[in-house]
Formats: structure tokens, sequence, C-alpha cells
């Protein structure tokens, strides 16, 4: 005799009710609903029908103000808070319309956050990143941040996030929202492959009746009631309405720049600086010194006193190597001339800072005459010429710094 599959999803005579005021909002309505493991659902309907009342319940964000949810033969419904977080970090993957991706973090590192969650070892959550890019096409956009990929790459960025914790379940809210007829067609055609080939659950909400068609099974809110629930036979095939498709207009990389003003402002700026590029930097800086240290000590017998020049000269040429190899590793391309002046102002500013710093200890310490005499010839100067002098010194070390990183920058 077969034995029954347990349903994924189980909604029992589920309300879901706010106060506002004086009165009572009635979002879900004695809603009764099975979703067998995998299953391909769209759930329909227009704004205030209750569908994404019920995704927040489905997800474990909000909870049945009466009735009964049970997920994977769980209790979801009546956990507390901490226990719902739990099971949302080990059977759900969302997808969100805004994609939720970290702006200043690589699609690599904002794969790998739900499993820093759960507490994985960082070499495994590499790999499993790295794997969960690769299934959705991205194996070559791994050190990318969100601002260098398109709207469809940012969303696949966030499928691979919602699978690499492998979970039964996928809650995909509005997943093309924000995307053009072509780019949601791939993000379909990917969740279809999902569906089909490794027997994903996925709930997806949409007001779109187009995109509901790609499911298996659509079913219809209104006034927070399930009014329909009708099974597709030939659901869309998102693949072959793509490939049905005009091709896509082609531009040269030039045309682009040319006629998108902020295409071509993102390219020059190259996003932010990952704040790893400026540790490492600074490391650099430490090895370098060290080095030039050691070169005077042993090659020339001099003390840092007597001679300072190698000791900065190592430090920069440690610096900006370090800097631009691990930028480019980090970035998946070398830097941009805006970054590398960026990185060399910082740089040259906490240098400047920490070697006047340096510079007024050792006066202070163990020469407390000359301390005198220095800031009685800085007084007899004149602030001006002070000012003028550091100034210069920033300029003169800034611009080495950048050609430094322009001259080790990988060129492949």
């Amino acid at each position: 005799m077969a034995t029954a599959v347990e349903p994924l999803i189980a909604l029992t005579r589920v309300s879901k009710e706010y106060a506002s005021g004086d009165a009572v909002v009635r979002a879900l309505r004695e809603v009764d609903l099975i979703i067998e493991p995998g299953e391909f659902v769209a759930i329909v309907g227009t704004s205030g029908s209750g569908k994404s009342t019920l995704m927040n319940v489905l997800g474990c964000l909000d909870r049945p103000s009466v009735g009964t949810y049970e997920l994977a033969g769980i209790d979801a419904g009546r956990r507390t808070n901490d226990a719902r977080a739990l099971i949302r970090n080990r059977l759900i993957g969302f997808i969100f319309q805004g994609f939720n991706l970290l702006p200043r973090t690589t699609a690599l590192e904002n794969v790998e956050l739900p499993l820093q969650y759960r507490g994985i070892k960082a070499g495994e959550r590499r790999a499993r990143a790295m794997a969960a890019l690769a299934s959705v096409g991205l194996a070559d956009r791994v050190h990318h941040t969100p601002n260098q990929l398109s709207g469809g790459q940012q969303q696949r960025v966030a499928i691979a996030r919602a699978l690499v914790t492998d979970p039964p379940l996928l809650l995909a809210d509005e997943p093309t929202g924000n995307l053009d007829t072509r780019t949601s067609l791939e993000v379909l055609a990917l969740l279809q492959t999902l569906n089909r080939d490794r027997g994903i659950t996925i709930c997806l909400v949409t007001h779109e009746h187009d995109i509901a068609a790609c499911a298996r099974r659509v079913i219809t809110f209104r006034d927070g009631r399930m009014v329909s629930d009708e099974l597709s036979p030939t659901p869309l095939d998102a693949a072959a309405e793509l490939a049905a498709l005009p091709p896509p207009e082609v531009y040269s990389k030039e045309g682009d720049a040319d006629d998108d003003p902020a295409m071509a402002l993102r390219k020059r700026l190259g996003g932010p600086v990952p704040f790893a590029v400026h540790v490492m930097a600074f490391f650099g800086v430490a090895v370098g010194a060290l080095a030039g240290l050691a070169y005077n000590a042993v090659v020339l017998g001099m003390t840092p006193a007597q001679l300072v020049t190698p000791i900065v000269g190592f430090a920069l040429a440690f610096d900006t190597l370090f800097t631009a190899t691990y930028a480019r590793r980090r970035l998946g391309r070398p830097l941009t001339s805006d970054q590398r002046a960026r990185i060399s102002l910082h740089v040259t500013l906490v240098l400047l800072a920490l070697a006047g710093i340096a510079a007024l200890i050792m006066l202070k310490v163990r020469a407390p005459a000359s301390s005198v005499a220095f800031f009685d010839a800085v007084a007899q100067r004149g602030a001006p010429i002070v000012i003028a002098g550091v100034a210069a010194a920033v300029v003169v070390v800034g611009l080495l710094h950048y050609l430094l990183l322009a001259l080790f920058a990988p060129r492949k």
C-alpha cells in the first residue's frame, strides 16, 4: 500500500486581522490551502486582495490570528519569533521584487550570507555559494557588486541566495516586477527549470496573469478570500516564449556609454571600493614598512631617524602591489581610475596623519628641546607655510600612489 505524501504547506481556516485605529482589517478570511511538494503555484490578486499577507504567513514573517499553518509537518503558526526565524533559515528561500542585495558586497558574499547565519565555515560557504551562482548562470560574475550587474543578473543573484541553503520551498514575491519582458522570461524560465529538475516547491505572488500562466496551479485571491484554485495542464513555457522573442538590439560599448550618460558615469566611477580593499592597502603598508626597516638595518646599516626614504618607498610599493592585485580578484576587473584616485587619497591622508603623530611623539619623548625649537620655527614661518607644505606632501605622495596602482594593475 502506497504511503500518502505529507503536504509541504497546509493552511486550515487561517484568518489574519489587523487593528487600524478603532477598525479591524480582515486581510485573510478562513483560508484553506494545501500545497504538495514539487508544485509550482502562482498566487494572483489585485492590491488589497490578501496575497501579500498570505506570503508573510507562508514565509513565517507573520502568524495567523486564527487557524493553523503547518510547514513540512511543523506547526509554524504557533512558534515563537526565534523559532520561526530558524524555520525560515532552514526551510524557505525568499526572492523579492527589489532584489534586497547588500550594495557594497559582491555577488558571492551576498549569496554566502544565509550560510553565515547557520554558522557554516568559510570554506564550505564559499564552495556552496559558488555552486549556487553557477547554477543560475553567474559563475563569471561572482566578484561583481550589485551596481555592476543588470537587473536580471541581480535577480539571479537573489535566486542563488535563496537556493544556497537547499530549501524545499521558494517564495517569490513579484520577482519580475522590476524587469522588462525578456528578462522576466529569463527569470521565469530559470524558476521552471529549478521546479522541474530539482523538485523545489515554488510559490510565486504576482498581479500579472501572463506571469501566473507559467505556473501549473493558479490561485486567485480577492478581499482576503481564495476565490479560485485552478490547475493548468499546459503551463506557459517561459523558455519557449523567450526563444520566440525577436533578438535583442545589440549596441557597442561605446554606443551604450554615449546613449546612456548614467551608464557611462557608473562605468567610469566603478562603484564603491569594498572595505576589504582598504584593509589590504594598509596591510601592504605594514608589510612594506617592515621590509624597509629590514633593508635599512641589514643592507644600509642605518636607523629610521637617519634615513626614512627606503621605508616610505617599500611601504608604497607593497601597498600598491597588494591593493591592485587583491582588488582585481575581488572585483573581477582592474580598479577604475576614479577608484584608484579615491584609494590613493584615503591612504595618503591616513599615512600623513600617522607620520605626523609619530614625528611629534619622537620630538616630545626623545628631543624635547628640538620639539620647542620646531614649534618656534613653525610659529615664525607662519601657518600658511605649514599648510602649503602639508598640501604639497599630500599631492606628491597621492600622485605617486596613484601611478603605482596603475602600474601594478593586472591587465587581464
